[in-house]
């Protein structure tokens, strides 16, 4: 429990850190202040759980969603104007109206959703993030979709589109994996584990944050390495009582990792 805590607080203050090299992207402005009134399109009403029969996939875990009415929906990184010293960030909207900033192996989740000034018929970008977006925004698309321009307060960020994201680790070469602990697991109060056949392991926060590892297990104790602006290592001691597992001091209990993909979509 408190290596999840310290990974977020770690997060918060590297944010923190970063917001002054981002400045005019906020501008004081939060995405719930603005005096203006959006109505919200088809952006964030997408579909919000999984399908049953989906193949859950790592890989795929955050990928976004199709939505024809929003065009932010996919990876993007700030190339140009306010905000573009944080080009070597990955932002992701999932076409649902989930928002994260990701670095290295960690994302950082807010908000965010697509609509129309209903007093100047503008198109609207609202978005919840700790840096480098933040506010409400007019905006422009490129013909091509790869490109587009927000606009808060008179300062630009031009935003281009990801194509191969990679903050999905590789697999490991010849993990060592405790086979009983494979699978999808569920704290009852917000903490979802998986651990991978091939030495890939997933933890998701509250819908707050999330983590990549590879990771390895001997003698009651997974060793799990993630990038978080350099290579971090975290030693976290397991064990079970009967079908449930104590990790890191608390219990949880297995689920299928469909069950766990559908929870966290719902975030």
């Amino acid at each position: 429990m408190k290596k999840i805590f310290t990974k977020s607080i770690i997060t918060t203050l590297v944010c923190s850190m970063l917001v002054v090299t981002a400045a005019g992207c906020s501008n004081g402005t939060n995405a719930e202040s603005s005096s203006s009134t959006p109505t919200e399109t088809q952006a964030t009403q997408a579909q919000t759980t999984a399908p049953e029969g989906v193949n859950f996939s790592l890989d795929a875990l955050h990928a976004p969603l199709k939505n024809p009415a929003d065009p932010f929906a996919g990876y993007w990184r700030i190339a140009e104007g306010a905000g573009s010293k944080l080009e070597s960030f990955t932002f992701l909207f999932n076409g649902k109206g989930g928002a994260s900033i990701i670095v290295g192996n960690m994302g950082y989740c807010g908000k965010y959703s697509v609509g129309t000034d209903e007093s100047t018929g503008e198109e609207t970008f609202k978005c919840q993030l700790l840096f480098g977006i933040n506010g409400e925004y007019s905006y422009t698309v490129a013909e091509d979709g790869k490109k587009i321009t927000i606009t808060n307060n008179g300062e630009d960020s031009v935003l281009e589109k990801v194509d191969n994201p990679t903050f999905v680790p590789s697999a490991p070469e010849n993990p060592q994996i405790d086979e009983k602990l494979v699978g999808a697991w569920d704290s009852g109060t917000g903490l979802y584990y998986y651990f991978g056949e091939d030495g890939r392991m997933y933890c998701n926060s509250y819908g707050t944050t999330f983590t990549y590892f590879t990771y390895n297990t001997k003698l009651n104790k997974v060793t799990a390495v993630y990038d978080m602006d350099g290579e971090q290592t975290d030693t976290y001691d397991y064990t079970f009582d009967g079908n449930d597992l104590v990790f890191d001091g608390m219990k949880y209990t297995q689920i299928t990792p469909e069950k766990m993909l559908s929870a966290i979509q719902s975030y």
